[in-house]
């Protein structure tokens, strides 16, 4: 059995294993959301090919991306 690849903040992968704790799944098109609405964690690595379309979605809200002591990204509002 192939060892299950954790996923990396910093890369280009997407956290699925925290999408579906939060809840989440694909959209009609394929599409998981970009952030836990719960948590407001980024669910794609940094290097991922969206993730400049995340941070423009997420300034547009009023959201503001920043690394947490975990190492994983997060949204929150801007105060």
């Amino acid at each position: 059995m192939a060892k299950k690849k954790k996923f990396n903040p910093e890369g280009g992968g997407y956290d699925y294993d925290a999408a579906k704790a939060c809840g989440l799944a694909a959209d009609s098109t394929g599409h998981w959301p970009s952030r836990c609405p719960s948590s407001g964690q980024i669910l794609k690595g940094k290097t991922h090919k969206t993730w400049t379309l995340t941070e423009e979605e997420e300034k547009k809200v009023g959201y503001t991306i920043s690394k947490n002591k975990d190492g994983k990204y997060y949204s929150k509002k801007d105060k």
